[in-house]
């Protein structure tokens, strides 16, 4: 039963995390929008990514779904073939650079091993990725009007949302230790 519950509270913390920064990012950077569901700063890329490393399979879950319900109710909602697709493209990319991390990198599932140097290879590799997929997508489907501008809008959006969060992310934990030995202290 405790694994059930704890399956449960990592797909809905992805859920969560990704649906609030999903929104966050539409409203700060809606002028930074190329073409519909292509940003040049893409903060929940970031969140995709480290919820996929985080708890994998069951991230990628809680990632699908939260990315299912914008995709069909919001941003696709008269294209329902179209936003299930674009939601499974848009957790199945970081999920496949887990699961490559995870064999080439050794990643362990405290992601202690995960250097700065390889943090930066799965960011660029994951915005990489998720951008070939969508606009594979997006040329088969023909129902968004895509571009090399829209790729390089697309790549860049995920890798800069990407780098952004993970590193902030390492910035604020290699910064607690210290602020909790100076709490010590006093």
């Amino acid at each position: 039963m405790s694994q059930i519950v704890l399956h449960t509270a990592m797909a809905l913390t992805s859920a969560s995390l990704y649906g609030l920064t999903w929104f966050i990012n539409y409203w700060a950077f809606l002028g930074l929008e190329e073409i519909t569901g292509v940003n040049w700063i893409f903060l929940p890329a970031g969140i995709r990514l480290l919820c996929t490393l985080l708890f994998g399979f069951w991230g990628t879950l809680g990632l699908w779904a939260a990315s299912f319900l914008i995709a069909t109710q919001f941003v696709y909602p008269e294209q329902f073939v179209y936003g299930l697709t674009v939601s499974v493209l848009s957790a199945l990319s970081p999920y496949l650079i887990y699961l490559s991390a995870r064999r080439y990198f050794g990643l362990l599932p405290s992601l202690h091993n995960l250097s700065p140097q390889k943090l930066l290879v799965l960011c660029g590799a994951f915005g990489m990725l998720n951008a070939i997929f969508h606009h594979s997508w997006y040329l088969f489907s023909e129902t968004n009007s895509i571009s090399l501008k829209s790729f390089v809008a697309m790549a860049t959006g995920d890798i800069a949302g990407a780098v952004i969060v993970m590193y902030a992310l390492k910035i604020a934990l290699m910064l607690f230790p210290k602020a909790k030995a100076i709490s010590n202290n006093r």
